[in-house]
């Protein structure tokens, strides 16, 4: 392998399955810290080696026709998460917002800057900048970061949390190249992020959100 193909494998598979067996072995540990010690550098390489600018991170000019798309799919995503949820586990739907509504809205109001940000500069901005030439053909390399994104909430350690972020994966990508967009993309992962923890698949994505509830509630 050469260079960029190390450092893709190393960041894409490498970090995660370091991260899984250290939860595997000392237990859940903050996972927020890790993300952001990641994509801090990620998004300088942007900014000095891609040229990216605030234009880059925060931009936004997209049709009234991609907006309407991004609105149906979410209403899409809304009713797929609370079907599923209603299939799977019943007992969790609205778990959060039932059980703790403070906790709920500051859930909705954090994940955005603190989560989907990062994970925004990581797995669209730096794969597509510097790693998705390693894949030949567009769709090889938005299921190759699609699979990258799923295999980062390996961590969590249950099946659920690598579907949905698979699913989420092909859909986030899929708006980031068709828009070019990276704060558009991200728009769409914070309200699918908010549709998650909202459903009760929360749970399943984030290890402590069970016990922050209790605690809360």
């Amino acid at each position: 392998m050469n260079r960029l193909e190390c450092e893709c494998v190393l960041l894409y598979v490498g970090l995660p399955l370091l991260l899984t067996v250290v939860r595997l072995t000392a237990g859940a540990f903050p996972v927020l810290p890790v993300l952001w010690v990641a994509a801090c550098p990620a998004a300088v390489y942007l900014v000095k080696r891609e040229g990216w600018g605030r234009r880059e991170f925060f931009g936004c000019q997209t049709s009234r026709a991609q907006a309407l798309r991004l609105g149906l799919r979410l209403l899409a995503v809304a009713a797929v998460l609370s079907g599923a949820i209603l299939l799977v586990a019943p007992e969790q739907y609205l778990e959060l917002p039932r059980r703790s509504p403070r906790l709920w809205a500051l859930v909705l109001v954090l994940y955005p800057p603190l989560s989907v940000f990062p994970q925004g500069i990581l797995y669209r901005g730096l794969f597509f900048a510097r790693y998705a030439p390693l894949f030949p053909g567009e769709r090889a390399r938005r299921m190759a970061g699609a699979a990258a994104f799923s295999l980062a909430h390996l961590v969590f350690l249950n099946p659920w949390a690598l579907l949905l972020t698979l699913a989420g994966g092909v859909l986030f990508n899929r708006t980031y190249r068709a828009t070019g967009s990276l704060h558009f993309s991200s728009l769409e992962h914070a309200v699918c992020g908010q549709l998650v923890f909202t459903c009760g698949w929360g749970r399943y994505l984030y290890h402590g959100i069970t016990r922050l509830a209790e605690y809360a509630g």
